[in-house]
């Protein structure tokens, strides 16, 4: 059974994989970039940088170097991020600690979205060890997952009622409150959107396919492929990002939606109010995502075009996160570290069909949630 220090362990290609891309991106932009390092990543090439020691250590070392740097970026799980853009304080490149604190927590994320209009599946929260459940707003089949959690370690797919308690429990032992959410599970392709908040609205989107893979009762991430460029997604995903900034106008910064495309509805499942994965594949195809990051904090007001990631760019990017090291092709690079048992395979394409075939070869015997190519039409 997974921990939530185990999870956290879990995670770390992605995190290297993540704070590379923002370090190129943030210099091509013209920053100088400097990188702090928990001794908990230490067995993660960093080339180079000093890795803190962990827990207090860390956090004591955040808080002396804040008023030395313009920005700080936060990668981290919810927990620590919450502690962290605390620290921070308005030096944070992102949204400030309260939007942190709520979006973190899978619940009060689900309270947030209803109250701003945006739909969302029906949750229900459980604390401590109940006996029973009562269900009676969910119609099966269900997700259970942590309230407290980054990656897919612990959702689990449950088809009937009667087997929910049992996940629930397994659920709880993943989050450090112990607290679990049953959410209805809502059919359709699964996927995410990538958005850079500035000071009049959003700067900059895209849309992603998540490559969400059913393995033995769990919800599994494989990785992602972007841009989608399909236009009612487009139209949905614009009036969803409006709603949100018009809710909490203080968002700033890369922010991840976790979606579903169900029929003619759009519904948003989590908000990371953090760099995603996702980011990987912008930076293959757009590397001048640096520069609306910077322009997110700017002071200049009356920024009000706004872009598509999918009129900027004609490739589409692709990324996977495998169980082995798999040969690359010429248009591939691989992110690995030490000791991992994962590897990340980024690759490009201006052909979807290329793209297709190779997601699919890729991702072997393990079957999506979903179409991929209708989804890439």
């Amino acid at each position: 059974m997974s921990t939530y220090q185990d999870e956290y362990l879990d995670l770390l290609p992605e995190a290297y994989a993540m704070v590379t891309t923002l370090t190129k991106t943030l210099s091509t932009a013209g920053c100088t970039v400097y990188l702090t390092i928990s001794s908990k990543a230490s067995r993660v090439p960093w080339g180079g940088v000093v890795t803190v020691g962990g827990g207090d250590d860390y956090y004591y070392l955040l808080e002396r170097l804040r008023e030395d740097f313009d920005w700080v970026v936060l990668i981290a799980p919810p927990l620590e991020l919450t502690r962290l853009s605390r620290i921070v304080g308005s030096k944070v490149l992102g949204p400030p600690h309260t939007l942190v604190e709520v979006f973190s927590d899978k619940y009060a994320t689900y309270l947030a979205l209803k109250r701003c209009g945006i739909k969302t599946p029906n949750t229900v929260l459980v604390e401590g060890l109940p006996d029973t459940l009562c269900l009676d707003d969910l119609n099966p089949p269900y997700i259970v997952k942590p309230v407290l959690s980054a990656g897919s370690e612990c959702v689990y797919f449950v088809r009937s009622r009667g087997e929910v308690l049992e996940f629930v429990r397994r659920v709880m032992k993943c989050d450090p409150n112990s607290r679990a959410l049953v959410q209805e599970y809502v059919s359709g392709v699964h996927g995410s959107i990538s958005v850079i908040y500035g000071r009049d609205n959003y700067l900059l989107y895209s849309l992603n396919l998540q490559l969400i893979v059913l393995s033995e009762g769990r919800l599994k991430y494989m990785g992602g492929v972007l841009p989608i460029r399909n236009n009612v997604f487009k139209e949905k995903a614009e009036v969803v990002l409006s709603k949100l900034f018009n809710c909490y106008s203080e968002l700033r910064g890369y922010i991840g939606l976790d979606i579903v495309w169900g029929g003619d509805d759009m519904y948003v499942i989590e908000v990371n109010p953090r760099t995603t994965t996702s980011i990987i594949g912008i930076y293959e195809v757009f590397p001048q995502l640096g520069e609306f990051l910077v322009r997110s904090v700017s002071d200049y007001q009356g920024m009000s075009e706004r872009y598509f990631l999918g009129d900027l760019v004609s490739d589409y990017a692709y990324f996977l996160i495998l169980d082995r090291i798999t040969p690359t092709l010429t248009s591939e690079r691989s992110i690995s570290i030490e000791d991992s048992p994962h590897t990340i395979l980024v690759g490009r394409s201006r052909f979807k069909d290329s793209v297709v075939g190779r997601v699919m070869e890729l991702l072997s015997t393990n079957k999506l949630m979903y179409s991929l190519t209708q989804s890439l039409q």
